[in-house]
């Protein structure tokens, strides 16, 4: 069984926050969404999280689920989680359904402390090639969020989206050496700046060594307690539950339990986008829809467990 260096808790969290627009690519609006649309689609993020606590019930533990949503239609949702005691996190990149997203410290901290959740999450596209201005901008948001955070006794999340340009690519000899490359430069520019995330949440990498690179960098300098978590599944997924997880989202699962030093996975719209679209149209019953979403979170947690417990010892 592989060891754990992090002196963290296994978590696996279900994203509903902005990687996906519920009003538009779930319910379908056209233009500035209605409010009928808005509470629909603050319901289908509700099923989600009732899909979790079925997965709770069913044998993940309760002390390893989390929800990440954000303070515009998950607000419900937050709610819910912090009396059931789940680990929480609320997107601090403020947005609402329809328009674009921004990140500001004090409005993002307020949701945090508002909503009492555990960690403010942000979603950054970080280019460590970008012009300098954008950068230190970037920079100096995050540091602001992050010393909120440490002195708040709450946890920043960062999940760093990254975008290589041709010319990196070309560098490294590939789009995959050059997103690791992207990565692993980001996270050091933004350590050297301050910003101390609890937790960092990245796309999975192509291969072990570069899972590992990531991982190590994260606990660089004797960084204990940080989480490193793997999003899986970050495009819908029209599978039936008996193809579930697909062989992609199985060995991201794995790459992400064999890792030394990470967590854990952030659960993405392939395990609920095609089950909330048809509970939407009326296709199937909110019973069907959380069923099926419970089951899709219980196979994730189990392939990561048997992956785990069979990995080398380190």
């Amino acid at each position: 069984m592989i060891q754990d260096i992090t002196g963290s808790p296994l978590t696996f969290m279900a994203g509903i926050d902005h990687r996906i627009n519920f009003c538009r690519e779930v319910i379908g609006s056209n233009g500035e969404p209605t409010a009928s649309e808005r509470n629909r689609a603050a319901r289908l993020k509700t099923v989600v999280f009732n899909a979790m606590k079925q997965a709770v019930e069913g044998g993940v533990p309760k002390s390893q689920a989390a929800i990440w949503s954000d303070s515009d239609l998950g607000e419900s949702v937050l709610l819910r989680g912090r009396a059931m005691n789940l680990l929480t996190g609320v997107s601090a990149d403020q947005r609402t359904e329809g328009a674009g997203s921004e990140l500001t410290p004090t409005r993002g901290w307020d949701a945090a402390v508002r909503l009492d959740v555990d960690f403010a999450g942000v979603r950054v596209n970080y280019n460590p090639d970008s012009p300098r201005h954008i950068r230190e901008q970037a920079q100096d948001n995050l540091f602001r969020l992050s010393r909120k955070c440490r002195s708040g006794n709450r946890g920043l999340m960062v999940e760093l989206l990254a975008s290589p340009t041709r010319r990196q690519i070309e560098r490294t000899g590939g789009y995959e050496e050059a997103r690791t490359m992207v990565l692993l430069e980001s996270m050091r520019q933004l350590q050297d700046a301050g910003v101390e995330p609890a937790v960092w949440v990245f796309e999975p990498p192509a291969d072990a060594r570069s899972a590992a690179a990531l991982a190590a960098q994260a606990h660089l300098d004797e960084r204990y307690g940080i989480q490193v978590l793997f999003v899986v599944g970050s495009e819908p997924n029209p599978s039936d539950d008996w193809d579930y997880p697909t062989r992609s989202e199985e060995e991201m699962t794995t790459l992400a339990a064999r890792t030394l030093g990470a967590t854990g996975i952030v659960i993405g719209p392939a395990a609920y986008f095609a089950q909330l679209a048809q509970l939407h149209q009326n296709m199937i019953t909110e019973e069907e829809a959380t069923d099926s979403i419970a089951r899709r979170i219980q196979s994730l947690h189990r392939v990561f467990n048997d992956a785990r417990a069979t990995a080398e010892v380190v």
